[in-house]
């Protein structure tokens, strides 16, 4: 039968009401969403119109465009969950249309699953830098050439909202390039070292140049991290401007594997404030900092890096954090207000129940999305939606994987990309493998591909049962 004669078989209807049911759920469970500290540091700079880069300016300048719509956040809520259900609608009716109907259900229940669906009532960079990604995939798929502007524009604005981003968003530019230019292994390899390059710049274009912010210079942050765990790995000599008996004192107070300071005392503050002030009396950059820090003891940054990235990925640990979806409301003097009703407990609940689940692991998605790209990756394979699958797992594999550096704390929100994109793109693979047997890997290729994410989901296990 002939692909559009199996496509009219599943009528446009029913993933478009489902799409307008849940982002009216969504609404209602987090109207107008969830008031976080990070919320309050940036609504006021929305507000001035003044920024800093401690968190990228370009999420809160693109809040202060959408004030005149309505009053306090609620304009920002709207429109985010819109680019997300719009992405989520826009796969499953692409799907529909090629006769994938199964997957195009899929694509829906992942969009619903309770740690996505939660985390888009945030007021937060990382679901709207999870939205921006979803939708400008969902046009890799559809392929329409009108709207590839409008994905590399998606893909430019994401890329300014977090330091990382273009880890995430390189692979997808990618995937919008004409096949002919990434058909090699060095093709592929140079399109994607340009891209992520093209990406930084414009990211720091926008957030360094265009938004002229004030220098917060956060990268202090990572830098007291790696420092701190240096010392706590076993080399005391890692501050420059510490004393090793000081430096081992103030660690063994304030170092933890999955974040420096989790107490938030004063005391380890100013530690940070001191390593700031060495470096501007001394003239040295945090990177020469930093390169003469692992330089000297590279086993202890290794072993600091490999812990704290095994607390973020939640791959190894005896418990996760309550941190599937937020429900709090941060006082602050703007008048922004977050109250949770029943819907929201209920949606808290499920997502919590999930994260203490292999499921709800990053770190079974990162390996899902590893296993991927081994098992669509190979030059002879039929998937029809190849691209987009390779585009998204790489993604994930990507932003997941440059947590390993770049980390300096374990929230969940930190991986909802890496989680949202690989899940997204094993759905649609599934969907296609199901429907057509001649374009399924080879058994030994599903072996392989399926192998790291057996070996997650061990570990995963192996801590809870230790625990």
């Amino acid at each position: 039968m002939p692909r559009a004669r199996r496509g009219a078989a599943f009528p446009a209807w029913p993933p478009a009401l489902a799409v307008a049911l849940l982002y009216a759920a969504q609404i209602a469970a987090f109207r107008w969403g969830v008031i976080t500290p990070d919320t309050v540091f940036q609504w006021g700079q929305a507000l001035s119109g003044r920024y800093d880069d401690w968190h990228p300016p370009a999420t809160a300048w693109a809040w202060r465009q959408l004030m005149p719509l309505g009053p306090g956040t609620a304009p920002v809520l709207l429109a985010q969950c819109a680019l997300y259900w719009a992405a989520a609608w826009l796969i499953a009716d692409t799907l529909r249309r090629r006769g994938d109907g199964w997957a195009a259900a899929a694509v829906l229940l992942v969009a619903a699953a309770p740690i996505p669906f939660g985390q888009m009532g945030a007021i937060l960079k990382d679901p709207l830098l999870a939205a921006c990604c979803l939708l400008a995939a969902a046009l890799i798929l559809a392929r329409p050439r009108a709207a590839v502007p409008l994905a590399v524009g998606l893909l430019v604005f994401a890329s300014a909202t977090r330091i990382n981003a273009p880890f995430a968003t390189a692979p997808l530019l990618v995937a919008l390039l004409p096949p002919r230019w990434t058909d090699r292994p060095a093709r592929l390899a140079a399109a994607l070292v340009l891209s992520a390059a093209l990406l930084f710049a414009a990211g720091a274009l926008i957030n360094r140049v265009m938004l002229r912010p004030h220098r917060a210079q956060p990268i202090f942050s990572l830098l007291n991290f790696d420092l701190a765990g240096i010392v706590a790995h076993g080399d005391a000599t890692a501050y420059p401007n510490l004393a090793p008996a000081v430096a081992a004192r103030v660690t063994a107070r304030c170092y933890d594997p999955a974040q420096y300071n989790p107490g938030f005392g004063e005391t380890c503050d100013r530690v940070e404030d001191a390593l700031f002030a060495h470096a501007a009396a001394q003239a040295r950059s945090p990177a020469a900092i930093w390169i003469g820090a692992v330089a000297a003891a590279p086993g202890a940054w290794a072993r600091h890096r490999l812990a704290h990235f095994n607390r973020n990925m939640r791959l190894f640990v005896p418990a996760v954090p309550d941190d599937a979806v937020y429900i709090m409301s941060e006082p602050n003097p703007f008048g922004l207000r977050f109250v949770p009703n029943a819907a929201t407990l209920l949606v808290r609940r499920a997502a919590m129940g999930l994260a203490t689940s292999p499921l709800g692991r990053p770190a079974t998605w990162l390996a899902v999305a590893l296993g991927l790209l081994l098992a669509a990756g190979a030059s002879t394979t039929r998937l029809p939606s190849r691209r987009f699958v390779l585009g998204l797992a790489a993604s994930a594999a990507g932003y997941g994987g440059a947590y390993a550096m770049i980390s300096v704390a374990p929230d969940l929100r930190y991986n909802l990309w890496t989680m949202l994109a690989a899940a997204m793109a094993l759905a649609v693979a599934l969907g296609e493998w199901a429907r057509d047997p001649a374009c399924r890997p080879s058994r030994g290729r599903a072996a392989l591909a399926l192998a790291p994410a057996a070996l997650a989901v061990a570990a995963e296990l192996a801590g809870l049962a230790i625990g």
